[in-house]
């Protein structure tokens, strides 16, 4: 199965960064550029059984479908696998470091055929998941140092 792993140091504490990532994922659309529609299926807060809807944009091909979180481990861990759309997996770790939060993120997926038959070769849609995945780490990061994020404390 193919997969995307990146990691980024945010200057933030933990409680921030997983708040914004866990209990906001209808903000995922702020921050990953290829979500376009991140929302709740299931109420708040998000548990182990939440599921959200949402639309993925990759490379002009719009895949819709819905995920449920899988596992939650306050300010340490999120599971999220995909219940419909593509087949995928998203794990995030969250750990404490000086001065803020290294966050790892590993995205598994595997591309159905008519998908890579739109979207060119595997290589070409690997390499734009990791440029994606890549941002949206820049972008997280910009978010939970913003001054207004830091009352999550």
């Amino acid at each position: 199965m193919p997969h995307v792993e990146e990691s980024i140091k945010i200057h933030a504490p933990v409680a921030v960064v997983f708040h914004l990532v866990a209990h906001e994922p209808e903000r995922m659309a702020e921050w990953w550029p290829p979500i376009e529609l991140q929302e709740r299926v299931t109420p708040p807060p998000t548990t182990p059984g939440s599921i959200s809807r949402y639309v993925y944009n990759m490379m002009n091909v719009r895949i819709r479908g819905e995920h449920e979180v899988m596992a939650l481990e306050e300010n340490r861990h999120l599971r999220v696998e995909t219940i419909s759309g593509i087949d995928s997996a998203f794990d995030f770790r969250f750990a404490e470091i000086p001065n803020g939060t290294r966050l790892t993120i590993r995205v598994d997926y595997t591309l159905p055929g008519s998908v890579v038959g739109q979207l060119m070769n595997r290589a070409i849609i690997e390499e734009r998941n990791r440029k994606d995945l890549q941002e949206g780490l820049r972008q997280l990061k910009l978010l939970a140092e913003a001054k207004d994020n830091l009352s999550y404390r």
